[in-house]
């Protein structure tokens, strides 16, 4: 399991916060301390991932089943390398 924490995540309803990614042999994990709150993302519902560079963070866009989902962090290319890794080796 690979971890990415200190995540800024906004998701498709347009909600910020800081969460802590952990990639599982299923799903994508995401959670938050502070908002106790926790979310999966099955590899499955991944339709699209991309990176870009805003300032000094990667910002990486997956495009799901169920809207967009944006994450800013440090190792952006790792994320969507091996979100891409993992989702061909599920299907």
């Amino acid at each position: 399991m690979s971890k990415y924490p200190r995540v800024k995540e906004t998701d498709a309803d347009g909600i910020e916060r800081l969460i802590s990614l952990e990639l599982a042999d299923d799903a994508i994990y995401r959670t938050s301390k502070a908002a106790m709150w926790e979310g999966r993302l099955p590899y499955a519902a991944v339709i699209d991932i991309a990176v870009s560079r805003v300032g000094s963070a990667d910002l990486v866009v997956a495009e799901t089943k169920h809207g967009q989902i944006r994450w800013s962090l440090k190792s952006g290319h790792n994320l969507r390398d091996e979100i891409e890794r993992r989702k061909s080796a599920n299907n």
